[in-house]
């Protein structure tokens, strides 16, 4: 493993305040074991009924990214129930994916070839394992074959592939076993993992970008990987960030009337940037013809969607397998189209490499776009133009749509037992 040392301090935020759900010290467990899924630690009475939070999975199963135990691919959600009920996150990657329980421990199952189950060992898990060393994390992503972890002290952690600096800590290698720690950020608010880059967001409304930039999804005007975090060119007041494939979406406000303006840069070839061209770009450009309050933006594979505050869908960029959730389209959309009107009661949305998921107020779940896999969970493996049900799911509060695997948080009625 061939490894070359850089560093630099980045001051990003001053103080790092973010908000904390638990805040606990990094205890270095290198060379411990996995250890099996503790239960949840609940008082037990009689007739009482809580709220169990569980992750539920469906679609490509080949690595063991659906967390049953098996390599089954299925149309149709199942529970990872080795996990346990108190989930309060969870990120599908291309191949793996990862949740965060309530005591800000970190899980990670499916693909390891390159360490991004951050277990000490390149082995697939078919269940999940934890990761080790990391406490008191509140977000997580996943890209390609490397993951991010956002701690409650602001600062960002990764592990697994490094091959182009992703892992944002200074060094180049073929891969990372278990987290380090990203090179001088700190007051980051929001992470996202592209295949091979990763976003960050700063406190102070910044954004910051490390890994491959080929297309110029790094957004600091140059088209050269870095493996330290450098500032994304132009942006200020952002709210909002998503990475996809080779491009980035980011939204920002005017600080004044709340006013949503959406942005992207990076490879374009598709017109995943939405400026009426397939022409990329290294700097933030700003993506016209949407509502003036935006919710939500999700980068795919290829492809962006977008959604309003009031409950409208917009999307451009590929189209072959309807993503954007119309006919689907031999030839690029460089311009957003709205394909759910205002009302939908959608309020968040989540595009994976070819299909996307829209959580709705209700707490189902809708699903479009290619489902050869199964990804769509509605018992197909057939296109589906428009929105249709995941069959079965209710009561989610989260959803996250992987390369061809769909996660999703829900709560499920836990009656207890008697006391103990």
């Amino acid at each position: 493993m061939n490894v070359l040392q850089r560093s630099r301090r980045l001051a990003c935020v001053a103080g790092g305040a973010v908000l904390a759900l638990v805040l606990a010290g990094m205890s270095g467990m290198a060379g411990v074991a996995a250890a099996a899924v503790p239960a949840p630690a609940q008082a037990r009475v009689t007739g009482m009924i809580f709220q169990s939070h569980v992750v539920a999975s469906w679609g490509v199963n080949s690595y063991g990214q659906l967390g049953d135990g098996t390599t089954t691919s299925r149309s149709r959600y199942g529970d990872v129930n080795a996990l346990g009920n108190d989930v309060v996150r969870a990120a599908a990657g291309y191949f793996h994916s990862l949740a965060v329980r309530s005591d800000g421990t970190v899980w990670a199952w499916g693909d390891n070839q390159y360490g991004q189950l951050g277990d000490g060992t390149r082995t697939n898990r078919g269940s999940p394992v934890r990761v080790m060393g990391l406490t008191g994390v509140t977000q997580v992503a996943a890209g390609y074959g490397h993951s991010l972890a956002l701690r409650s002290d602001g600062t960002v952690w990764a592990w697994g592939s490094n091959t182009v600096g992703q892992l944002g800590s200074g060094v180049i290698s073929d891969y990372q076993l278990t987290p380090v720690q990203v090179t001088g950020l700190t007051g980051v608010t929001k992470i996202s993992a592209g295949a091979i880059f990763s976003l960050a967001l700063c406190s102070d409304g910044t954004v910051w970008a490390w890994g491959a930039n080929q297309a110029g999804q790094l957004g600091n005007g140059t088209t050269a990987n870095s493996s330290v975090p450098v500032k994304v060119a132009g942006l200020s007041q952002v709210t909002g960030i998503s990475a996809g494939e080779d491009a980035s979406v980011a939204t920002r406000t005017n600080g004044i009337s709340a006013v949503t303006s959406v942005w992207t840069w990076g490879g374009n070839n598709t017109g995943q940037l939405g400026d009426g061209t397939q022409t990329g770009h290294t700097t933030p450009e700003r993506v016209t013809g949407l509502p003036a309050y935006i919710a939500g933006v999700g980068a795919g594979g290829a492809f962006a969607m977008v959604l309003g505050t009031d409950g409208s869908v917009w999307g451009w960029g590929e189209d072959l397998n309807g993503q954007l959730g119309n006919a689907p389209a031999s030839l690029p959309v460089t311009r957003p189209v709205n394909t759910i009107g205002a009302g939908s009661g959608i309020t968040q949305i989540s595009a994976g490499l070819g299909h996307v998921l829209a959580l709705k107020s209700d707490g189902t779940v809708l699903a479009w776009g290619a489902s050869t896999d199964g990804q769509l969970g509605n018992g197909t493996t057939a296109i589906v133009v428009g929105p249709v049900q995941v069959t079965g799911l209710t009561s989610a509060t989260q959803v996250s749509a992987g390369r061809a695997f769909s996660l999703a948080i829900h709560t499920v009625p836990w009656l207890t037992g008697q006391s103990s």
